[in-house]
């Protein structure tokens, strides 16, 4: 059984318990020796870094894409500690990947988030993990389903892992947002509540896909509270074979980071990040809105056939009953929900009662 904490320059031990803010940064993926030295030797120097990330296990959406270098990578990132002393951080999806990072002398390890939403796959990795006595850091599922997030957590604790914590990446969204991830930060924030110990850290590369938002949603998580952020770090992000869009050069990332912790007003772009995720909210507020008119459209066909009516009182009195019970549980005045969805009844019946007239003509005049 492996048990060791790798000891830093100033002699502590690599830890995510030790009260700091955790930060995690490196690139999306390890794509070779001369990358990983130049970013590690950039991260050394700025002294905030707690671990250096890279993935050499890529579970990438479309086939052919590059998937990583695996073992290889492993022992690049092992190099790499060797001769600048920064410790590092890969994710793992199975036992195997385990076994391999375990044996190159990985630091902290990561679940991602399809991972996290396998659970046969998260007891595979805890039965791996157990008697190890390495940090383990558990993203959110690709949907937030906070039980299942809090169950991959606990299999973890249960396999003995002590030092286990979370990482926020946000939620997958079903159409374009102006960011690859939804915040949802009240998921996050629930999961600390549950679990007041819980190390929770916020991923803002893979929230915004897109470099432009990183430092907003991080000014954003360390004003709600978490612990540290994961952030991807390129030398060169333009030339990166994963991601490139969402990833910082090193000077960005000095920057983004004197920002949040050095500077006089951390807040001063928090207005910035808010619009941004209202923006989200009403593109997805929109999209729901134009899925309900074209789920009406298909009722009015069906009315149209069966003989029924347009109007019918008894369903809607129960539709606004049951939306204004939801909205009051979730903080929203009764008033409000009953004229937003009277609103929308009205357009939905006005864009029944042309289907129904297009049919009449379409059947009167053959």
């Amino acid at each position: 059984m492996i048990s060791k904490k790798l000891k830093t320059d100033d002699g502590s031990d690599s830890s995510i318990t030790d009260g700091k803010p955790l930060i995690i940064a490196g690139p999306c993926s390890a794509e070779s020796p001369e990358q990983l030295l130049s970013v590690a030797q950039e991260l050394k120097s700025i002294g905030k870094v707690s671990y250096m990330r890279a993935g050499v296990w890529k579970p990438r959406t479309t086939p052919n894409s590059f998937e990583g270098y695996g073992t290889e990578a492993l022992i690049w990132l092992n190099q790499v500690k060797q001769e600048t002393r920064i410790p590092f951080a890969t994710e793992v999806a199975n036992e195997k990947h385990v076994y391999e990072a375990l044996k190159f002398g990985v630091d902290l390890l990561w679940i991602g988030a399809r991972t996290v939403s396998n659970p046969f796959a998260v007891q595979e990795i805890a039965s791996a993990l157990r008697g190890v006595q390495i940090p383990v850091l558990v993203k959110n599922p690709l949907s937030p389903d906070l039980k299942l997030w809090e169950g991959a957590i606990n299999r973890l604790r249960l396999a003995g892992v002590k030092e286990v914590g979370a990482i926020h990446r946000g939620f997958t969204v079903w159409h374009a947002s102006p960011f690859r991830n939804f915040p949802m930060w009240e998921v996050a924030l629930q999961l600390k509540a549950n679990n007041p110990e819980l190390r929770v850290i916020s991923d803002p590369s893979h929230i915004s896909g897109d470099s432009q938002y990183i430092e907003l949603l991080s000014n954003r998580a360390i004003n709600l509270g978490f612990d540290g952020l994961m952030v991807e770090v390129h030398p060169n992000p333009r030339l990166a074979l994963s991601d490139a869009k969402q990833q910082l050069t090193p000077n960005q990332f000095k920057d983004m980071l004197c920002n949040l912790f050095e500077a006089s007003n951390p807040n001063a772009e928090l207005m910035t990040e808010l619009r941004a995720e209202i923006d989200a909210v009403d593109e997805l507020l929109v999209w729901a809105l134009s899925h309900r008119m074209a789920i009406a459209t298909e009722i009015a066909k069906v009315k149209y056939e069966t003989g029924q009516s347009i109007i019918q009182p008894d369903r809607w009195n129960e539709v606004l009953n049951r939306v204004i019970g939801k909205g009051h549980k979730m903080g929203l005045r009764a008033d409000f929900v009953k004229r937003l969805f009277n609103s929308i009844h009205r357009e939905s019946l006005q864009t029944q009662e042309a289907i129904t007239q297009n049919q009449t003509k379409m059947v009167k005049f053959g």
